[in-house]
């Protein structure tokens, strides 16, 4: 069983980085000719979605001593109206993979880390999930939880500092469990690099909504996958991942 979990990680790691990747190789690479000081607040909002997004599947606590260790993707089909950094550089559908660490501990508490380093983007964050309600072992019985996290993202011509906080209840089905969610995000982000000099410093704040509606499907035990609906401020996309959780 160890074997089989370590190397499903090992393939779901390779699988949805390659999935990131053929969505643009790097989609913030035309960022410095294509930024404006009023198109940089539409550009942070589009990221904090994506940022935010992947960070669930479950509207319950693990219980000490749980563990959950996966991977996760979250994809936005194209840029909002506003974002004319991305359209402007062409670019359609835009993600970010994650891998994401959960540990429970006592009182309903769940620590959560998470972070990537792909292309020329590396991130790391983490933050605190606390079960507010849930029931074992009866079929369809709900769980719900909120969850807040911080993240910090580095790319060569911007930085970003990201929180969010998810309200989420899901339904204890056997094999396939549906769960919903909705996120708060709030996105800062800085220039590093500009085509003019003036802009490098200059500074923006975002603050944005995700809607999710998803199923967990357990393969086999210990293992699990999900795929969920996204609405990024009003944009479409979607979410999916791999791992296993005891």
């Amino acid at each position: 069983m160890k074997i089989v979990k370590t190397s499903l990680i090992s393939w779901s790691a390779t699988l949805l980085l390659t999935i990131a990747g053929n969505v643009h190789a790097d989609p913030f690479s035309d960022f410095k000719n294509q930024v404006t000081d009023a198109l940089l607040k539409p550009f942070a909002k589009d990221l904090g979605g994506i940022i935010g997004a992947g960070s669930f599947h479950t509207g319950r606590s693990l219980g000490f001593p749980g563990v959950d260790a996966g991977v996760h993707f979250a994809i936005q089909s194209k840029p909002d109206k506003s974002d004319m950094v991305l359209k402007n550089a062409n670019i359609k559908a835009f993600g970010l993979p994650i891998v994401q660490g959960e540990i429970g501990l006592p009182f309903n508490i769940d620590v959560i880390l998470r972070g990537v380093t792909v292309q020329e983007v590396a991130m790391v964050g983490g933050g605190l999930r606390y079960g507010l309600f849930k029931l074992k072992m009866i079929p369809l019985s709900p769980g719900i939880a909120v969850s807040a996290l911080g993240n910090v993202l580095n790319h060569n011509y911007f930085s970003i500092n990201h929180q969010a906080v998810n309200i989420m209840a899901d339904l204890s089905v056997p094999i396939v469990s549906p769960y919903l969610g909705i996120g708060f995000d709030r996105t800062k982000i800085k220039i590093k690099e500009a085509s003019s000099a003036a802009l490098v410093g200059l500074e923006a704040s975002a603050t944005g909504t995700r809607l999710t509606l998803g199923v967990n499907i357990k393969p086999l035990p210990l293992v699990y996958i999900h795929g969920a609906a996204t609405r990024f401020n009003g944009n479409t996309g979607y979410e999916g991942g791999a791992g296993v959780k005891f």
